[in-house]
Parts: C-alpha cells; structure tokens; sequence
C-alpha cells in the first residue's frame, strides 16, 4: 500500500507540485522554510484529513486562495482526495465517492509522525499518551471507535447533569450506565492491546540502544483495585460539586519511566528520540504483525539529536516493514545509508516551495 502519484494545490508556501513518489523511501531536503515540512504536512492530511502543525485549517491553505486540494493514486486504496477550505469545510473522496467518515479514511490507510511534537509521548500530558495508545487499539479493534464516541457522548451528558444542580435521577442512571459499561470495554481493548504491543516496544527498542531499566506503565484513569462503578458511586457527591466525572478511561494515562522516574527527566535529548522512534516503530510492527497491515511514515528532520550509527540502526528497523517513508532533513548526506538499498530511494530537493526531483547524490537529475 502506498502512494504512486502526489498533486498538491494550495497548501502554504508549496508551489503547485506533482510527484511521482517511490514506494518505499522519499526524502525532501532543503533549507529551512522551503516548504519540505509542508510536503510532509500534505501527506498528513490526505490520510487524516487534518494538519499535524496547526489546528486551524486557514493557516494551511495558501493566504492568497481558499482552498486546498490534495489528490493521490495509492497502489491499493485508487484515487484519493481532500479538499479543505479556509472556513474549515472538508470533503474526502475515494475512487470519485465521498467517504461516509474520517475514520474510514483513518482505518484504511495507518499513518505515523515523528517529528518535534513526538518527544510529549515522554515528557508531555496525558492526553498525548492516550493518543498514541488509542491509535493501537483504533487499529486492533474493531468496536473501539464506536465504543469511544459511545463513551465522549454519555460522559459529556453525565458532566452536564452534574453542572446543573437539577438532577434527574432516572436521566442520570442512564447516562452514568451508559459510561460505566464502555468504559470497562476501553479498559479491557487497551489491557489487551498492551499486553502484545509492549513486549514488541522492547524487542525494537532493544535494538536501537540498551535502556534495560526503561518500563511502560499502564494507569487506566481510576483504581485498580476497585470496579469503576464503585469508585464512581463513592465519588458521585464530589463530582456534583466540582462538575465533571474524576475517574474513567478518559484519566488513563501509560507512563514511561526509567526506574522509577519519568523517563523525560533521565533520558537525553539524542536517547529520548530513540524511544519516541521505538514507540512508533513497535506500533507498526506489532500491527503489522495482527493484520498484515503497512504503516506509512512521516519522519520530519530524522537526523537531529541523531549520530551516523544511530540513524542506519533505524533504517534497518524500517527496512523490515512494508510500509512507505517519506522524510526531510536540511542536508540528504547523513541519510545516505539510511536505506540498503539506493535504487529505492527518491530525493527531492524542496527550494522556495518548488520541488525538483533529485538523484541520490543531491544533483539534479
């Protein structure tokens, strides 16, 4: 699975450009501000439709338009496309039908970034973390993503009831069951999903770099030791006071630590990388594992905080998957044995939003 052909219209600073694309490693290189993390950013939203940079989708479009339109022939998916205006209106298109959901999109074709935002997997909140591990389960399991949405709704209409002061105790026992019984589901699909996913993350991060003491801990949003709904009860009279649920799945948290301190406040910068790039790789490992399914990466500036070594190491872990690779970097020559093999390697060198097809050594072709 993996994209043939790239147009892309209207996205910042990138002149309007068609690439024939590599199936399994492209690089974009360039100097700062040319438009290569754009490249990257186009990518991003013909999968998920959104932006990793920004949440606004009219920073994305080019100021001077109001709309973007990216399209792609994908090897397995045919022809696909996003058009998003300025004012935040999305449409998603698969072979000329509109997709009926994100999601469908999402679940089609898996998607991974690392990039300078990835280092919050270690050092920020727990939303970030729940992200990343919710992404494994979207993928392993099928009702998790109705069971989610189930779970946002009923918890939003508890947190509602509790604000108002006016409890309806027949509406209330409907919501708080409702909450109560996906929550125990999204516990068990991430319990489930850990149980295969970290032994995987060690046998990659192992090698990368040996951090023997470096474990994942899993906090599923309430205590352990006790069932949600008697914790829940125990708390009711609280949560009516401060107006929202305190305890559930949306608390969870997967901790990283090195001993027993978080792994962001021991690790280096070049050492905390490696463990993002485990994470993620180990994801796409272990999914490809359960389901045959390829991850395609978006690697944004791989060589910073990274040694010669480190990067080969990688790439060779990358090698393995099936996946496609599209990365940037501001000099291709640290990347230059990040591939075995050369002749499936692209290069594009980005130069005030233009893109011009390179070959490997850097020379136009």
């Amino acid at each position: 699975m993996s994209i043939d052909t790239l147009s892309v219209q209207g996205v910042r600073n990138l002149a309007n450009t068609q690439l024939n694309l590599s199936p399994n490693v492209n690089i974009f290189y360039g100097l700062n501000g040319a438009g290569k993390t754009s490249l990257l950013e186009s990518i991003h939203l013909l999968s998920m439709a959104r932006s990793f940079r920004q949440a606004r989708t009219k920073t994305v479009v080019s100021h001077e338009l109001d709309e973007l339109l990216i399209t792609a022939k994908d090897s397995d998916l045919g022809l696909l496309a996003v058009r998003r205006t300025a004012k935040g209106q999305v449409q998603i298109r698969q072979n000329g039908q509109s997709l009926a959901s994100l999601a469908e999109l999402v679940q089609q074709k898996p998607l991974q970034l690392i990039d300078s935002s990835s280092f919050s997997l270690l050092e920020g909140s727990p939303s970030d973390r729940r992200q990343f591990l919710d992404w494994g389960v979207f993928h392993q399991f099928p009702n998790f993503h109705s069971d989610w949405q189930k779970l946002q709704k009923s918890l939003k209409n508890r947190n509602s009831l509790l604000r108002s002061g006016k409890l309806s105790k027949a509406e209330f026992e409907v919501w708080e069951r409702e909450y109560l019984s996906c929550s125990e589901r999204i516990d068990q699909a991430r319990k489930g999903y850990l149980e295969g996913f970290v032994p995987c993350f060690h046998e990659v991060l192992s090698a990368l770099i040996e951090l023997p003491e470096l474990r994942i801990h899993y906090y599923r949003g309430w205590d352990r030791s006790k069932p949600l709904n008697e914790v829940i009860e125990h708390q009711r009279e609280r949560d009516q006071k401060l107006g929202y649920t305190q305890s559930g799945p949306q608390r969870a948290d997967m901790r990283i630590k090195t001993g027993k301190l978080n792994a962001a406040d021991v690790l280096s910068r070049g050492q905390q990388k490696l463990v993002v790039c485990a994470l993620k790789i180990a994801q796409s490992v272990y999914l490809q594992s359960q389901q045959k399914m390829p991850t395609t990466f978006l690697l944004d500036d791989l060589p910073a905080e990274l040694d010669q070594n480190h990067i080969q190491k990688l790439g060779a872990l990358m090698e393995r998957l099936e996946g496609q690779v599209f990365m940037t970097c501001v000099d291709p020559k640290p990347l230059s044995n990040f591939w075995n093999k050369p002749e499936q390697v692209k290069m594009f060198h980005v130069e005030h939003g233009a893109v011009i097809n390179s070959a490997v050594n850097g020379e136009q072709e």
